[in-house]
């Protein structure tokens, strides 16, 4: 009792987890999952091109198809165990636009634009069908793209585009009852989507290329309503769940979201933007069954069937794969046992590309052998073009570029020479002489140390007067006649300045001896002193009283003057 328990509650876990996204997108060569406009996981095997997109809610299964793909072209994903497993065989000229599933019955629908048909298949057990899909509708005029089921009345609806005259259409599971429910005032719907819940019809329009407008109507195409109409989008693929309307935009490779009861001028919301990734072109809600057919009439299979059957007991009711067992993406099944790979691919279902991230900067393509091969891009060469030709080519700082014939070459620092600049540029010792006879009419002429003439053309070369030259010229030299001549004026006058006489005799007085008062031939100070001290005009004298008496009848001072200036020398050098 206990296992059981424990079973149903890992069940319960992984139907949990498995059903914890929002919506899923084919973009390029996988499936994405978001939750929360945050990309919660990929779906895990890589293919080449996928395009449309279906959900069965039912049995937790994802439909999609491969437009590249060698032996089939639609597959199926299983949440629950991540089992794929390939669904109709691949026709040669085919363009599948929409795929629909129908979990009562257990019916796949899709449309042919090429073929402008509509076929189907049956994945239960034992069901006889063609492997390339039964015909269910052949139209002559008609382009069929977009298809949605009424699971619970047994239609299909689907999108005529051609321009000329398009419509909304709807038939039974068998074909029969065909009718047009929307002609008017429409003009290219690119994707339709039936809400169980809500009893209406959803669908995208393309107006003219520019106006797009998101449109809703009953069952039967009545009592229209736009939800909105907006501009510069291209519109490609429209889901809905059990609040909003998603839809998928070519212009902006984007993803945008509008509630379901938005009120008039509503702006949508960006939850997804794919500015560096792979176009995509399909896209799912998670809309739970129970949330599409709580307390709806007329739903009764479809409620029982849910009711019923669980996730994971439900994976095994289909006879999923027209080729049970192994199937092989990109060759052939060997025996049912192993795969013939095409040129191009390997691995156990050959589902790698040889040439995935082969080469790093250039063109991959196969060779005959079935091996990648590369062509390089411009500057880069190897056996996956991995190597830039320049790298470390040039020594010595030089700059490296390519030619017109995408060889390296070198721009030398002004030391170094070469094909790679190795080489120390020699210096010159030798300078050819230049003679240089500059008119309006002739040439330079060089003359080499060889004797050999060569004429250089010479811009500008003139004997003519300079207006801003020639005046500068003169100016500067007359400054500098002025100076030479200020120069001379001032070292004359310096020179002939009156020579300072210099003492040369020194009387020094002794205080020990007589009196100087009564010393007529002293003075009171430092005859040199005195003079140093700038006061020489001025002699030394003795009091009146004292001086002799053969010079009471000259004049004071004068005799001492005179024995002043007699002990007076002027050296040479002073």
């Amino acid at each position: 009792m206990c296992k059981i328990q424990c079973l149903f509650a890992v069940s319960a876990f992984l139907i949990g987890l498995v059903n914890s996204w929002d919506i899923a997108i084919t973009s390029g060569d996988q499936i994405e999952f978001y939750t929360n406009e945050t990309k919660t996981s990929e779906a895990g095997m890589r293919f080449k091109d996928l395009s449309a997109l279906a959900y069965d809610a039912v049995h937790n299964m994802l439909l999609f198809v491969d437009k590249q793909s060698d032996n089939a072209s639609i597959f199926s994903y299983q949440l629950a165990n991540k089992k794929y497993q390939s669904l109709v065989k691949k026709r040669s000229n085919e363009n599948i636009q929409g795929l629909a599933f129908d979990p009562v019955k257990g019916l796949l629908f899709w449309t042919d634009a090429n073929e402008r048909s509509i076929f189907w298949v049956s994945l239960k057990d034992r069901a006889n069908n063609d492997p390339y899909g039964n015909l269910l509708l052949k139209m002559n005029s008609d382009i069929p793209r977009a298809i949605a089921v009424d699971s619970c009345r047994g239609y299909v609806y689907w999108t005529n585009m051609n321009i000329t005259r398009p419509t909304i259409e709807r038939a039974r599971f068998d074909g029969t009852d065909r009718t047009v429910i929307v002609d008017k005032n429409i003009y290219s719907p690119v994707s339709i989507a039936v809400d169980l819940k809500t009893q209406k019809l959803y669908w995208l329009d393309d107006r003219e290329g520019i106006h797009y407008s998101i449109e809703t109507s009953d069952l039967e195409g009545n009592n229209r309503e736009t939800l909105l109409v907006g501009t510069h989008h291209r519109p490609n693929a429209l889901t809905i769940s059990n609040n909003a309307v998603y839809w998928i935009d070519w212009g902006y490779n984007t993803v945008w979201t509008i509630p379901k009861n938005a009120p008039e001028n509503s702006e949508p919301k960006e939850i997804v933007n794919f500015v560096d990734r792979s176009p995509f072109v399909g896209i799912v809600a998670n809309y739970t069954i129970s949330d599409q057919i709580d307390g709806i009439q007329g739903c009764d299979n479809l409620v029982e069937m849910a009711k019923n059957k669980s996730v994971i007991s439900d994976l095994s009711t289909f006879k999923i794969s027209p080729d049970e067992g192994l199937f092989c993406l990109h060759g052939e099944k060997l025996n049912g046992k192993a795969c013939k790979c095409s040129p191009g691919y390997k691995g156990d279902r050959c589902d790698v590309y040889v040439c995935h991230n082969h080469c790093f900067e250039g063109d991959c393509s196969i060779g005959g052998d079935g091996n990648p091969q590369c062509r390089c891009n411009k500057g880069f060469t190897g056996e996956r073009c991995q190597s830039n030709v320049c790298d470390n080519h040039c020594l010595n700082n030089g700059y490296c570029s390519l030619d017109d014939n995408a060889q390296p070459i070198c721009n030398c620092p002004g030391d170094y020479e070469g094909s790679r600049c190795e080489t120390l540029r020699p210096i010159s010792t030798t300078q050819a002489p230049l003679n240089c006879n500059c008119t309006k009419e002739t040439n330079a002429v060089f003359l080499t140390p060889s004797s050999e003439i060569h004429y250089v053309d010479v811009t500008g070369c003139d004997s003519a007067w300079d207006s801003v030259r020639d005046p500068v010229i003169m100016a500067l030299g007359v400054i500098c006649g002025l100076l030479c001549i200020t120069s001379t004026v001032l070292c004359t006058r310096v020179m002939k300045l009156k020579k300072r006489p210099r003492i040369k005799k020194r009387i020094i007085v002794n205080k020990n001896v007589t009196p100087m008062t009564a010393r007529p031939d002293q003075c009171e100070i430092t005859i040199e002193n005195c003079c140093n001290m700038n006061i020489c005009e001025t002699p030394c004298f003795e009091p009146r009283s004292t001086i002799r008496p053969t010079l009471l009848d000259s004049k004071p001072g004068k005799e001492e003057k005179k024995n002043l200036i007699s002990n007076m020398e002027y050296p040479e050098d002073y």
